[in-house]
């Protein structure tokens, strides 16, 4: 087992995070699981055969990222990466706590952009590898009561966008997965409430990495899960962007 391929798989202790652990397992990748909770990542070695290392850190800490990477070397190297970890913030900016919206920036954004500027590179100099940044449809479109947050996925859509471009040529690929409302413990730590379970077409972690692995296979750059969300994310896409503000604050209100 030793030498089969490395999927680092971050925010892998629950939700979309640990279902790519598993479907990715069952492909036969060795998984660098990085979580918060090592119970949660004990148990998922369990069920995966041992093929998932846990690795237990906040990447919002001092040192954390580098440690990552520096453990995906000893290793043998990341194969893939797989950007998952993040957190919402539902609610009025001007009354959520200052603290709490910047400690998820600093997850969403800089500890995706920190990790994958410690990672990719390595892949590069290999000329083989492939990144898989989990932005989301709220990436297409402006969200009012969750503005720091569908922000922090603009940005990761656009990163991600803009890096496959440049990584034409180099043997590595990158890809934006852009789920719509789906159903795991994201929504009660985001505020949302009933929310997600109320929107039209929302989707299961299952159904996301599901539909993110077809989207690797056929080397899309951008894949939205769910033929629903699909079509909502492209209506509200071309729609006046004062229109779509209206639509999805009546949502998220």
């Amino acid at each position: 087992m030793s030498d089969a391929p490395l999927a680092v798989v971050t925010g892998a202790s629950s939700g979309i995070g640990a279902e790519f652990a598993r479907v990715l397992a069952d492909r036969g990748y060795r998984i660098l699981a990085v979580a918060r909770r090592g119970d949660r990542l004990d148990d998922l070695a369990e069920a995966t055969g041992g093929r998932v290392i846990p690795e237990v850190r906040d990447l919002t800490a001092e040192g954390a990222i580098a440690a990552v990477a520096e453990r995906a070397e000893e290793l043998g190297g990341a194969d893939l990466l797989v950007c998952n970890a993040g957190r919402g913030l539902h609610g009025k900016f001007t009354e959520a706590d200052r603290v709490d919206t910047l400690s998820m920036l600093h997850l969403n954004v800089l500890a995706t952009v920190d990790l994958t500027a410690q990672v990719v590179p390595r892949m590069v100099e290999r000329r083989s590898g492939g990144v898989i940044v989990v932005a989301s449809s709220l990436g297409f479109v402006t969200t009012p009561y969750l503005a720091a947050y569908g922000a922090s996925k603009a940005f990761l859509l656009s990163f991600a966008e803009a890096l496959s471009t440049e990584l034409q040529g180099t043997g590595v690929r990158a890809m934006a997965l852009c789920p719509g409302p789906t159903i795991s413990e994201f929504s009660d730590v985001a505020g949302l409430g009933d929310k997600v379970e109320k929107t039209p077409g929302h989707t299961t972690s299952a159904e996301v990495v599901a539909g993110a692995m077809r989207g690797w296979d056929a080397g899309r750059t951008v894949t939205v899960p769910g033929v629903i969300t699909r079509m909502m994310t492209l209506t509200l896409d071309h729609a006046p962007r004062p229109v779509a503000r209206r639509v999805m604050a009546r949502v998220f209100r």
